[in-house]
């Protein structure tokens, strides 16, 4: 786990060929009937999956500035190739495909700009590294919750993306922190920061549950 937060060569033809592999495998996912509503095709609908590709991307570059543009261009082709797959296979139309495309993906290909570049930071071995690593792995708890709440209401259809949601933060904060006192301050910020976002959802009426689109409020 180690190697692959943080050991392996990121160039160009390998984020490239990343892009075009988890693209075409997303695709398959949705066009299954019976993958519906189970955690095989939440990676096509929900973003704890692409965290855990940008954290990947990002750490095994040498510089900011390269993960910032590589994270955007793995989004920028694996998004269209989903896509493209689900049209060739007519799960949707070109017209459909662009509607869905710009209204969730295509702000998210572009916050992956300034996104890349601060969380290329979070390899830094220091109390810096550790609160960005802990704002991914907070989305990655509040993923985890709301997979929760979706697995006790249909047992056991999205279980694995619970469980996929919870074993990322453990692996993160314990692959890409290599000292111990910044694994440990990583998974406690991290623990931190997804309460007080729940607290806060509590005080303003807010649910873990949703109109199925990836996002925790209604």
């Amino acid at each position: 786990m180690k190697r692959l937060f943080g050991g392996l060569k990121m160039s160009w033809p390998a984020v490239i060929l990343f892009a075009i592999a988890v693209g075409v495998y997303t695709g398959a996912m949705m066009l299954i009937p019976a993958t519906a509503n189970t955690s095989f095709r939440d990676i096509g609908i929900h973003y704890e999956w692409w965290v855990v590709f940008a954290v990947i991307i990002v750490v095994n570059c040498k510089h900011s500035w390269e993960a910032m543009l590589k994270c955007f261009i793995f989004f920028l082709i694996s998004q269209p190739v989903i896509y493209g797959v689900e049209i060739c296979f007519g799960k949707m139309t070109l017209a459909t495909a662009w509607l869905y495309y710009r209204q969730w993906w295509l702000a998210m290909t572009f916050l992956t700009l300034p996104g890349g570049f601060i969380a290329y930071f979070s390899k830094k071995q220091n109390g810096l590294g550790s609160v960005i690593l802990a704002l991914g792995n907070t989305l990655q708890l509040l993923h985890g919750c709301y997979y929760t709440v979706l697995t006790v209401l249909n047992v056991p259809r999205h279980l694995l993306s619970a469980l996929f949601c919870f074993a990322s933060v453990l692996v993160m904060s314990f692959s890409v922190q290599r000292k111990k006192r910044y694994q440990w301050l990583t998974l406690v910020l991290s623990l931190l920061f997804a309460v007080a976002v729940l607290v806060l959802m509590k005080a303003t009426n807010r649910y873990l549950y949703t109109d199925g689109q990836g996002f925790f409020f209604p």
